[in-house]
């Protein structure tokens, strides 16, 4: 007998439909798995058969074939545990087959029965919902995580046997109570996020606080250079709760990334506040941008929608460094192996910081470095990855008294210009002029012409500055753009020549190393 059940696998960011075929026949006992399965599938066939027998279901006594349709592409993951049990029930007469119709499942099966989670459950419940699937059975774990997806009934439970009587009685253990409870978990961690909104006051920093602002308002990418201590680090944790916060939609596919690399497995909650991931600059280009046989996220991904802070840039291998010069430009990683390709979504805003020499103390007494070990230092960073920040940074040490006088100072002494109510502000004015709600750091030459409000003699100093400082294009429109930013945050309609000077302080490395 023919027994069929819907499941998924992941590839990259998306989860592909699978059809679990099973087939009995006469022959000696035995259990073959064919379609591109890997080791972690392969070995389903003793959980299975362990987890039917101890289920108190009788185990075939006859030839099995087990087919994971599409067969030209790679499975893995033990995820595919729970719909070859089910459809070997099904095949096997225990179970009727009507009661799998537009039923996908995922889970793995413990030798006891037990449905243990598995990562991508959300990518999984994503993608049954939109093929319009009936339901989706996964493990009680799994079960607040897959609830997520609006529009998409899920049916979960914690043993085998559970699951089934679940199935017979018409799916009456569907998750209600976890779906009234996710409602209340996204509004507390939404309270949580805005009430940490602020921008602090750093010591002498008030350009640094300029940039961070700009940084934040447009989405630019930010490249601290400073002494160690002045307060880089500090700076780059402040920028995730200057960001606007997530909609539902971001939300779902931040979680969803997370859930892809495993790093959410039964808990079950919509995140809510923008990530912020900080590499050691010891990390490996697959760490960082994704890879593996079976290719899963890397740090670059998992920070998309927050930030990415890269502290030590020098640190890092320049082949690795000089591979995310695409994800930034196109917001996306393609990964690409002999058999496959795939996308993970990697639309960040990224935070460098690096010392000004290998010592750190470069201008002061206390520096021991020459300028050959110095332009060494800075020849690991190649000059497109440099011409792809839009805002460069040069931090001065504090002054010994500047904290006590920050102190001392009121805050609402600090320029309101560059506070985080401005920024928000700005964010309301990209949105209304630009009609495909893009930051400024995305817009393209022709966007720039139709929505950037561009006096005549800004674009007229603008062109002198191309030519003076022998700019690329794409430094030139990075100009721009950091122009509109600024203007943005003084509320003006008009980019002016006051604006694009305010912009031009952030391009300090254009013509030669800090």
């Amino acid at each position: 007998m023919l027994a069929r059940c819907l499941s998924a696998s992941l590839l990259g960011f998306d989860a592909i439909p699978v059809t679990v075929e099973v087939d009995l026949a006469p022959g000696l006992p035995g259990l073959q798995l064919v379609g591109l399965p890997d080791t972690a599938i392969q070995e389903s066939r003793e959980r299975v058969r362990a987890a039917l027998r101890n289920s108190g279901f009788r185990g075939p006594l006859v030839r099995v074939v087990v087919n994971l349709a599409p067969a030209d592409l790679r499975k893995e993951g033990p995820a595919f545990d729970l719909p070859i049990a089910l459809a070997l029930l099904v095949a096997s007469g225990q179970l009727d087959a009507p009661l799998l119709n537009g039923l996908w499942c995922a889970g793995e099966l413990g030798l006891d029965g037990r449905i243990r989670p598995c990562r991508g459950i959300l990518a999984i419940a994503c993608e049954a919902a939109e093929q319009k699937a009936s339901a989706l059975a996964v493990s009680a774990d799994d079960a607040a995580e897959a609830s997520l997806v609006t529009g998409l009934e899920v049916r979960s439970a914690a043993t085998l046997r559970e699951l089934v009587e679940c199935l017979r009685n018409g799916g009456e253990r569907a998750l209600q109570s976890c779906r009234r409870s996710v409602p209340e978990t996204i509004q507390q961690a939404s309270l949580e996020s805005d009430s940490t909104k602020k921008l602090l006051h750093l010591p002498e920093q008030g350009l640094a606080r300029q940039g961070l602002a700009i940084a934040a308002a447009g989405g630019h990418h930010l490249l601290l250079v400073g002494p160690p201590g002045c307060g880089k680090t500090v700076l780059a944790h402040q920028l995730p709760s200057l960001l606007p916060p997530l909609d539902r939609e971001e939300a779902l596919e931040i979680t969803r990334l997370h859930s892809i690399a495993g790093l959410i497995r039964g808990k079950g909650q919509l995140i809510r506040q923008r990530p912020f991931r900080s590499p050691h600059h010891s990390a490996t280009a697959a760490a960082l941008l994704g890879g593996g046989a079976h290719p899963r996220p890397g740090e670059v991904s998992l920070a998309h929608g927050g930030v990415l802070f890269l502290d030590e840039l020098t640190e890092f291998p320049r082949s690795v460094l000089d591979q995310l010069r695409q994800p930034l430009e196109e917001g996306v990683i393609w990964l690409s192996r002999a058999r496959i390709s795939c996308r993970f979504p990697s639309r960040v805003t990224l935070v460098a910081a690096a010392n000004p020499c290998p010592c750190g103390w470069w201008g002061d007494r206390r520096c021991i470095c020459s300028e050959l070990k110095r332009r060494r230092y800075w020849g690991r960073l190649s000059g497109p990855l440099l011409d792809r920040l839009d805002l460069q940074l040069k931090l001065e040490p504090a002054e010994p008294d500047s904290l006590r006088r920050s102190l001392a100072r009121n805050s609402r002494e600090q320029d309101p210009t560059f506070s985080a109510a401005s920024v928000d502000r700005a964010r309301v004015l990209m949105r209304e002029r630009n009609p495909d709600d893009l930051p400024n750091r995305e817009l393209s030459a022709q966007q720039l012409k139709q929505h950037g409000g561009f006096r005549a003699e800004t674009i007229e100093h603008w062109e002198e500055v191309i030519r003076a400082r022998g700019l690329s294009m794409r430094s030139g429109l990075r100009l721009l753009r950091v122009a509109r930013t600024v203007a943005d945050l003084n509320a003006s309609d008009q980019v002016n020549l006051e604006n694009l000077a305010s912009a031009l302080c952030f391009r300090s490395f254009d013509t030669a190393e800090p």
